[in-house]
């Protein structure tokens, strides 16, 4: 039998001395736009609560409002019984100890780890901090904290996982007793989030209570003893971790089942004429990789950060120079490789830095989708604009892009839909060959089903795929075989219905001898 969510209306209480944040009716208007709409909930002290939504649910919201970013448009905030007054970032933390780890790190990079960490609250006096001290107190805390780090290092020296746990200490040197983290492992190796989960593990224990996002389902359930869930502004389910399972917390969260997303593996015909022939292929951080990729199959490639496997996708797509080797693109040799000529040449790729490389942040939705076919809707120079938003929009709600119109800005849209936008403009090359770094990478789990589907019935219909993440799950899910880097090498092609999580990283850390 379901276990049913508790209540959503207030009032229960896991400890004594009651919860350390009460939500009560929030509600934030943007113009006629409702971001939230009477959120009410607790989080308890001294527990890890995860709070879960799509894209678009209103948890961005609700974090900036419990950070201080924002005021309510109705509603109001407790904090360990104090009514919250002043919705400003100073005194959230100063006043009730609240603070966040956003997605974008704000650290001073050219600055020491203790001159971060102690950032604004120095010992010494105001004008002349004494470094010494800043020192002494930084190296205390690092050690309550179990953080192995040099307190004279420079910020900007250190990997992103690091600057992350450098903004964690920075909260708690300031007093912070409630912690927000957005999304913190998006960006994160497994090993990476370990360390972090390693650190959440070490404040609960010392009491602080945390308020955590996240769209990965296992860490959720790793993590969290509370579950809240938002859709589409309201808050509809609350659970006891123990009281629920991921596919519950699933359908709360889109409204509806998901089915498990499964795909038959081998479905390329052995004997076909390859689309995508790599052989001996050299550029920056690999050398000499070869592999086949077939109409109707979808490749994997799986590796460490520092494997090669992004490198490698952009030497193909020729938006990085090759040292060596040779590609063959639908049946053809393809030379002097540069973006420009690839999309001539039906050579999609989708790349894993959303807003740095995918997005035109200026732009609008239709303009966005439609960016690369411009050319085929310009007639002396000019654009035929009807038949040119027709195709876009058509193009979006194939992908199910959820927009209030293509108009507005493709900063607007969440996550999920902004990469479906991204999709959508290179399936409207009408590609022979897709390639695809970190597909789903910050999007919720609704969006990601309906990529995998997209992506599973393209590949039906012929189309081959080139896949690149460092989700190991989604690769074994979604791929019929996986290539797997190590060093800048290829050291393996496995089928996906054989291999394990566990086989596939054996071979990417180089504690298995490579395939002959």
């Amino acid at each position: 039998m379901t276990p049913a969510p508790h209540a959503a209306s207030p009032g229960g209480q896991d400890r004594p001395g009651g919860p350390a944040v009460q939500v009560r009716g929030l509600t934030r208007n943007f113009g006629p736009v409702r971001a939230l709409r009477d959120v009410s909930f607790d989080v308890p002290a001294g527990d890890i609560t995860a709070l879960l939504g799509e894209n678009g649910a209103g948890k961005s919201t609700l974090l900036k409002i419990l950070a201080g970013l924002q005021p309510p448009s109705e509603g109001g905030v407790t904090v360990f019984g104090e009514e919250v007054t002043s919705f400003e970032p100073a005194s959230m933390l100063s006043r009730h100890g609240v603070a966040i780890v956003p997605q974008e790190l704000s650290l001073l990079p050219d600055r020491t780890v203790a001159e971060n960490v102690l950032s604004g609250v120095e010992p010494g006096n105001r004008w002349f901090p004494s470094r010494r001290r800043m020192l002494e107190r930084t190296t205390e805390l690092l050690a309550e904290l179990d953080l192995h780090l040099d307190p004279n290092a420079s910020v900007r020296t250190l990997d992103l996982a690091t600057q992350q746990l450098i903004v964690v200490a920075r909260s708690i040197a300031r007093g912070c007793r409630v912690l927000i983290l957005d999304e913190p492992t998006a960006m994160l190796t497994p090993a990476e989030a370990d360390r972090l989960f390693a650190l959440m593990d070490r404040l609960k224990a010392n009491g602080t209570t945390m308020l955590y996002v996240s769209h990965r389902m296992p860490e959720v359930f790793r993590l969290a003893d509370h579950i809240q869930v938002l859709r589409d502004g309201g808050h509809v389910a609350s659970w006891r971790s123990e009281d629920t399972t991921p596919d519950q917390a699933v359908a709360a969260m889109v409204g509806r089942e998901l089915g498990r997303f499964t795909r038959r593996a081998g479905a390329a015909e052995p004997t076909a004429e390859p689309a995508l022939k790599v052989t001996e292929l050299s550029g920056r951080r690999h050398r000499d990789v070869s592999f086949e990729l077939r109409p109707g199959e979808i490749l994997g490639v799986a590796g460490l950060p520092d494997s090669g496997r992004v490198e490698l996708l952009h030497n193909i797509f020729g938006a990085d120079p090759a040292t060596g080797g040779t590609v063959e693109l639908l049946g053809k040799p393809y030379e002097r490789r540069n973006p420009i000529a690839s999309v001539e040449r039906r050579l999609a790729f989708v790349p894993g830095e959303r807003r740095a490389q995918g997005l035109l942040t200026t732009m609008s939705v239709g303009e966005n989708v439609g960016a690369l076919t411009t050319k085929a809707f310009s007639r002396l120079g000019l654009i035929r604009r009807r038949a040119f938003d027709a195709a876009a929009t058509e193009q979006a709600q194939r992908l199910r892009v959820k927009t209030a119109t293509m108009t507005q800005p493709i900063t607007s849209l969440s996550g999920g839909n902004q990469q479906k936008a991204v999709l959508g403009r290179w399936l409207a090359i009408d590609p022979g060959v897709l390639i695809l770094d970190e597909p789903t990478r910050g999007v919720d789990i609704g969006a990601k089903a309906e990529i995998y589907d997209r992506l599973t019935a393209l590949a039906d219909k012929g189309l081959a795929i080139l896949c690149s993440s460092s989700d190991l799950p989604e690769l074994l899910t979604l791929t019929d075989r996986v290539a797997v880097m190590s060093e800048g090498r290829l050291v393996a092609v496995v089928d996906s219905a054989d291999a394990t999580e566990e086989s596939v990283m054996t071979l990417a850390t180089g504690a298995a001898p490579a395939a002959a």
